[in-house]
């Protein structure tokens, strides 16, 4: 790119991003997104820098670029440079981990960027001066995947604006917009997108890693509802992703995560109708009941509409039944189902089949047709994964029958060191598996249920004991894991679990294409991450 075609990108960004500070929604009324606070996620470090995830030196020259060096790149932005010579360096990078278990790792510089003219800057200067990028983009990434060893991390956490055409069931977005906040300002248009279920999650990484939503046996994963995504790559140049354009590297955003090699600004969304009608039924059993209840549950959801969301819980129980509990330590089975209907008539039939089975009748507590909407849902996994907390996390996606992994898990789960912490695995309804595999997109999930073990707790001084039994209950799960989702996955923690994550033929598709885009390797890719 010459300096001209440089200065003539950066204006016409400009004037881009200016129509979205306005924050003009097109088609009616629209509250702002605000950008909300990040905090914490969980990990240390793996060493490996290329693209692949094959370990060698990092990439990065800063020995050879002093702080005055880094004038010419503030000079162009309106963002921030940070240094590690600034005063609140260690609390930037701090922040831009949402667990509290930080990573040992430490970038260069961080760049706070307030537009997308000013991400080109900073890719740029970075690949001028030989520096390997990675993007903050506000998500959880449990095991603290913004923060690389060496080199430049790109924040956009000021990137957080967003269009609605309601007439077109269409959005635009920015990447740092949370789940709430999009949740939110579509419903005051009637409208949905497949949002996450954690409420502070940001788009960006939620919808790059797959987006593993709310009714997702409907609607199915985020990231087939992503029509187009505006990307600055690696040698500076701003496109568009789509159906018809740059379509190699649209297969391979939806599903990349973090090991995305551009860096993306907007995502052009397609929204759906607002399930105006969305209703939950959520039942409490003894953890002696595990076995039955599991496979009552999973036999009953193959007669629900696949609009239902079906999930099994291991999770502290309520006050109200904690006494019934204390043989399991206080904790209970939670049967949760949440019917995403048009009408109250439509949802609670959905629902009927679980409450007419057999197993209703010996529950401690049950819950039924509770009135809900994506915002009380949001409140609702937030409070059950919370801010501010010490996290340890592993997925999988299986085919395995659930009750056989889940009676392999009760009895050491009931030991947790902390009362916090939670497994989950969300079932398959209706006539398809949960999880289908789909060729237009590199997420390559293939699965009848998905779900996971979330080790949650507030104290540093509790960090071995709980990583203990945390490893333990990953290799409990082991036997039945078919693949990872790579947004819940600790890569850090074992490197292998990124191909893992991975159908062999698309692996092997998406590091075509990441030669394609990025030849020289200016983005870090999965590497970066050095093994504590």
């Amino acid at each position: 790119m010459t300096e001209h075609d440089a200065a003539a990108a950066t204006n016409n960004l400009s004037e881009a991003d200016k129509h979205l500070s306005r924050r003009q929604f097109i088609g009616g009324t629209a509250a702002a997104a605000g950008a909300l606070m990040l905090h914490g996620l969980p990990v240390s470090a793996a060493g490996s820098n290329s693209a692949s995830g094959s370990t060698h030196a990092a990439n990065s020259k800063i020995a050879a670029i002093s702080d005055k060096s880094f004038d010419a790149l503030r000079s162009k932005i309106k963002g921030q440079v940070v240094t590690p010579s600034a005063a609140d360096f260690a609390q930037v990078r701090s922040d831009m981990v949402w667990n509290q278990i930080k990573p040992d790792r430490s970038p260069d510089v961080i760049v706070k960027v307030k537009d997308t003219a000013d991400v080109v800057e900073a890719v740029n200067f970075a690949r001028e001066n030989k520096l390997k990028v990675v993007v903050h983009g506000g998500g959880h990434t449990w095991c603290g995947l913004a923060i690389r060893e060496g080199g430049m991390t790109i924040d956009l956490g000021a990137l957080n604006e967003a269009q609605i055409d309601k007439a077109n069931k269409k959005a635009v977005i920015q990447p740092v917009i949370s789940n709430r906040d999009i949740g939110h300002m579509l419903a005051e248009q009637e409208l949905a997108f497949p949002i996450g279920h954690c409420p502070t999650v940001k788009a960006s990484g939620y919808l790059l890693n797959g987006g593993m939503s709310w009714n997702m046996g409907h609607w199915g994963p985020a990231c087939q509802s992503v029509e187009a995504i505006e990307f600055v790559t690696a040698d500076g140049k701003v496109v568009t992703a789509s159906a018809t354009e740059h379509t190699d590297l649209f297969w391979a955003a939806r599903g990349v995560g973090p090991g995305m090699f551009a860096v993306a600004t907007r995502y052009h969304l397609k929204c759906y109708d607002l399930p105006k009608a969305i209703r939950s039924s959520t039942y409490w059993y003894s953890l002696a009941d595990l076995k039955e209840v599991a496979t009552e549950v999973v036999e009953l959801g193959r007669k629900m509409p696949d609009k239902v969301e079906l999930s099994i819980f291991l999770i502290k129980a309520p006050d109200s039944i904690a006494d019934k509990c204390k043989d399991y330590n206080g904790f209970c089975c939670m049967i949760a189902s949440v019917a995403f209907g048009m009408t109250e008539e439509e949802s609670k039939a959905a629902l009927v089949p679980l409450a007419n089975g057999k197993m209703p009748a010996k529950a401690l507590m049950k819950s039924l047709n509770d009135t809900d909407t994506f915002a009380t849902l949001a409140e609702k996994s937030g409070d059950a994964w919370p801010e501010n907390h010490r996290n340890w996390v592993e997925n999988q996606c299986s085919k395995a029958n659930p009750v056989d992994y889940l009676m392999a898990l009760r009895d050491k789960f009931v030991q947790a060191p902390s009362i916090q912490s939670v497994v989950v695995f969300c079932q398959s309804t209706g006539d398809r598996p949960l999880l289908v595999p789909d060729p237009n997109v590199s997420l390559s999930m293939d699965a009848t249920s998905y779900g996971g073990i979330w080790t949650i707790f507030k104290d540093a001084k509790d960090d071995e004991a709980n990583h203990a039994w945390h490893k333990e209950m990953v290799a409990l799960l082991a036997p039945y894991t078919n693949q990872h989702y790579i947004g819940e996955t600790d890569i850090v923690e074992d490197h292998k679990r990124i191909k893992e994550s991975y159908a062999k033929d698309k692996w092997e598709r998406m590091e075509k294409i990441r030669a394609k885009y990025d030849p020289d390797g200016v983005f870090f890719g999965f590497g970066g991450l050095k093994k504590a």
